[in-house]
């Protein structure tokens, strides 16, 4: 009843934003154009950047990866021709590619953009954020350090063959690398590694294997994209418009005809409903929401504040009110059968939050800032609940809307308290929660924001990835995610279904529970336009 109140009082403190007809879109819908909600305002269009849910969005239409996922989150090759040959010993992978690839200058995609994009990505010279992904790759180390100018673990054999030699078995390795996306190396080969992460390339990326080129973007209005007309298949729609509005004014511009695919809140489903003309389609989440403890801080480093901010919010009401039930209670980063057998539930329990604060010292005089980006209404109302239930136990929680690259900048420089965020495919391949538990993935190294850190840990993901049968592998990523679980590493809060509504003119849209649209995640040039 507590959370149904406070839901209430949430849902009136939102603003309802007003719109105007967008230039670019008129009223229902123009013949060969695709108008669709992009949910923030996107910083870089840059596969080195951090990752960040609209900027990877606009991507996953540009540039492609060797792999990606189906809506069922099995690993599907993109510009790979079948799934890796992965050695006995698990350290060796060999990954052809479909003939013929082209970028859309006309020029040859081959195994040496994958070599220079891999060598990009693991070189901490160029800013990525996703050096950590590579560590195990032959010739990481002396990347890292200088010593080394390209990965030496990367052969190109021939045009159409990619080989990945690793130090040490890495049964997992192609879940951390193999989605990632793809670079020109005609267009950025010769630009120095200290230089390439502030090209101008990454604010219009125009040239990509994807369906779609890069036009333009309008800045905070829309991000415009056309047809690739290279593409390996033909691309019925010739345009697409993404606009980063609120989730209020998608679902009131998905009434308009000026929005024809929009992810909506699920307490807008019964409005949503009644619009003439609109689809309604769901798919299960491989990602989750939850919130980062920035363990930096000596206050948070103790589990037992951590176990006790579980306790302290109720996340089955969360789930039952903010997402109309259309979601589940996380307790663990790992899912399916990597998840821990007999996971501690964290029930709703404000009294056990007050003890185990006690316990740790936990002083209630001091402020916690729990910092989000605004504009999707289930993190919007899940904040401001959040603060209400952490104030009730004692954590003077007080709320900070943040901008998509703010947040950004405040894992990099660690000056967080909290953090509300979500996403991320952890379904596909349990290794890939390693990205966000590891030691060697703190952040900016990898998306491992908190800087939780716990050799235990590691070592039994590292056993797990050094093992090929995949029985084996199951049963150690079982005890990884146990002591997760017991650990606590961030407040898991739910598992959301995405909801996504589309008008009827949309043909051959399948829903994909990504959260923020990964690379591979969908396939576009199966989408049309029509009555």
């Amino acid at each position: 009843m507590a959370v149904r109140k406070l839901l209430v009082a949430a849902a009136a403190a939102l603003v309802l934003a007003g719109c105007a007809a967008d230039p670019t879109q008129s009223r229902g819908g123009v013949a060969d154009t695709l108008t669709m909600y992009l949910y923030q305002k996107p910083k870089v269009f840059s596969p080195l950047a951090p990752a960040n849910g609209p900027d990877q969005l606009v991507l996953s239409f540009v540039l492609e990866s060797l792999y990606g996922t189906d809506a069922q989150y099995r690993q599907r090759p993109i510009l790979a021709a079948a799934p890796p040959v992965v050695s006995a010993d698990a350290k060796s992978f060999t990954i052809t590619l479909k003939p013929g690839l082209s970028w859309s200058d006309g020029r040859p995609f081959t195994s040496k953009d994958v070599a220079f994009s891999f060598t990009a990505l693991a070189n901490p010279a160029t800013g990525s954020a996703f050096t950590g992904r590579f560590a195990d790759v032959a010739g990481a180390a002396e990347l890292k350090s200088g010593a080394a100018s390209t990965l030496a673990g990367i052969g190109t054999p021939d045009d159409t063959t990619v080989t990945i030699r690793t130090s040490r078995p890495a049964a997992g390795l192609l879940a951390l690398v193999g989605y990632l996306p793809l670079l020109p190396q005609h267009v950025l080969g010769q630009v120095p590694p200290s230089k390439l992460g502030a090209d101008p390339f990454f604010t219009k990326p125009s040239v990509g294997t994807g369906a779609f080129r890069f036009v333009g973007y309008q800045t905070d209005q829309y991000v415009e994209l056309a047809a690739n007309p290279r593409y390996r298949r033909p691309v019925p729609v010739r345009k697409v418009i993404l606009k980063p509005v609120s989730s209020d004014v998608a679902t009131g511009q998905l009434g308009t005809g000026e929005m024809d695919l929009a992810q909506i809140s699920p307490t807008d489903l019964p409005s949503v409903r009644k619009l003439p003309g609109i689809a309604i389609v769901k798919a299960p989440s491989p990602g989750f929401t939850r919130i980062a403890v920035n363990q930096r801080q000596a206050r948070f480093q103790n589990p037992l504040v951590r176990k006790a901010f579980l306790h302290a919010i109720d996340r089955k009401s969360l789930v039952d009110t903010v997402l109309g039930g259309a979601g589940s209670v996380v307790n663990s980063s790992f899912s399916g059968d990597a998840a821990p057998s007999e996971p501690d539930g964290y029930a709703y329990d404000p009294g056990e939050a007050k003890r185990l604060l006690a316990e740790a010292g936990w002083d209630p005089a001091q402020p916690v800032r729990l910092s989000w980006v605004p504009g999707q209404r289930d993190r919007d109302t899940t904040a401001t609940i959040v603060q209400s239930q952490l104030r009730a136990v004692g954590v003077a929680t007080e709320l900070k809307q943040v901008q998509a690259g703010e947040l950004t900048q405040s894992y990099a420089d660690a000056s967080f308290d909290l953090a509300l965020f979500g996403g991320g495919n952890y379904a596909t391949d349990p290794s890939s929660v390693g990205a966000i538990d590891a030691c060697a993935q703190a952040y900016p190294a990898g998306g491992n924001v908190g800087r939780f850190c716990d050799p235990a840990f590691d070592e039994l993901m590292a056993r797990a990835n050094a093992t090929a049968d995949p029985a084996a592998r199951t049963a150690l990523y079982r005890q990884a995610a146990a002591l997760e679980n017991a650990r606590a590493p961030y407040v898991w809060l739910y598992n959301p279904d995405t909801i996504w509504a589309h008008a009827t003119r949309l043909h051959g849209f399948t829903p994909n529970g990504a959260i923020n649209n990964e690379v591979g995640a969908w396939q576009f040039a199966d989408w049309k336009l029509g009555q």
